[in-house]
């Protein structure tokens, strides 16, 4: 009477049964339950082979149909035939149908879709405790580090120059997904039964997912050239010879990299170090236009200049700005505003 009772009782489980069932994960990973008193666990020598495998499979099967209708994807007699025991099954077919059904789509920067179906997740699963799902941390942190590897910027940023040439910049400026937030919100997302449509978590992230990633409106600063262009909506609007900062004083040489315009000022005195020796600046120069963008180091007319452009930064250049005609620094502050990216290259 018991085994016929028992044997109903688990023909009958639907989803809500199984959730409600206390499961968990030994040391061992071995899924076990408690069993009532008196009743003998279904994997127990008194059922049949045939009632075992219909036990088996009726478990898992009602628990998936009850998540995802009769439309599962799953491969039922794949699970049977993989498990040890018709509890296994069960257990195998709770952990798929807590999650069959869902999915996490991701939105990349670049403009790729990325979906994590619900069979992967359900392989990351380990048990719940009749409301709460609980997944393998390391699998979860394993995914997105692959998300990260893939989609990460690569630390170079390229683009094509008004010189006809491919330039290129070694820089940390792009989106870098953030692994520790993204794998909490991607479990977040799993314990709560929900599909999304989404971007990843981000540490760090950029005007723009294609190259280069600052966008289309920019100054370039190229020191091998010793020219400069602005690029308006990818377009180049201005462009200049320039004289760069001492290329054999390190002291005195630009530094390379993303930077941006913070402030705009006209008839300004840029003055030098106070020497030790006589307590003024080591220099004092006018300059009509001045357009910062890395600390002490802007673009500005150089009137004191007679020429531009060639190899005078060599050994004749500036203190590490980027010196103009004053009709070409005139021109380009009308042009641009704070904030315009500042790209020095070589």
């Amino acid at each position: 009477m018991i085994k016929q009772i028992f044997r109903s009782a688990i023909l009958a489980l639907s989803l809500s049964a199984l959730l409600s069932v206390s499961a968990f994960a030994d040391n061992d990973n071995f899924v076990t339950a408690n069993v009532p008193a008196g009743v003998e666990a279904p994997n127990s020598p008194m059922y049949s082979e045939a009632e075992l495998n219909a036990m088996k499979a009726a478990q898992s099967q009602q628990a998936v149909d009850a998540v995802n209708g009769v439309n599962s994807p799953i491969n039922m007699a794949a699970i049977n035939a993989s498990a040890s025991s018709p509890f296994e099954a069960m257990v195998t077919g709770q952990k798929l149908a807590s999650v069959n059904g869902m999915s996490v789509t991701y939105q990349m920067a670049t403009g790729e879709t990325v979906v994590l179906d619900g069979l992967t997740i359900a392989s990351w699963v380990t048990g719940n405790d009749g409301s709460s799902i609980y997944v393998d941390q390391n699998q979860v942190a394993a995914y997105v580090q692959g998300l990260k590897d893939t989609y990460d910027t690569k630390g170079v940023q390229t683009w094509l120059s008004a010189d006809g040439t491919q330039k290129s910049l070694a820089t940390s400026y792009g989106y870098y997904i953030d692994l520790a937030g993204e794998t909490a919100a991607l479990t977040a997302n799993i314990q709560a039964l929900q599909s999304v449509v989404r971007q990843p978590v981000y540490s760090s992230v950029a005007a723009r997912g294609q190259m280069p990633q600052w966008g289309d409106t920019f100054v370039e600063v190229s020191i091998a050239s010793q020219h400069a262009y602005y690029y308006q909506g990818g377009n180049c609007v201005w462009e200049s010879p320039i004289v760069s900062g001492t290329q054999t004083n390190p002291d005195r040489a630009t530094p390379k990299g993303v930077f941006s315009v913070y402030s705009k000022e006209t008839n300004r005195v840029l003055k030098g170090p106070i020497s030790s020796s006589t307590g003024k600046p080591t220099y004092e120069s006018h300059v009509d236009y001045w357009m910062p963008f890395n600390g002490g180091i802007g673009l500005h007319d150089a009137s004191w200049r007679s020429s531009f452009g060639g190899n005078i930064y060599l050994s004749n250049g500036s203190h590490g700005c980027i010196n103009l005609p004053r009709d070409r620094a005139q021109s380009l502050y009308g042009l641009i505003g704070k904030g315009t990216v500042v790209v020095v290259c070589d």
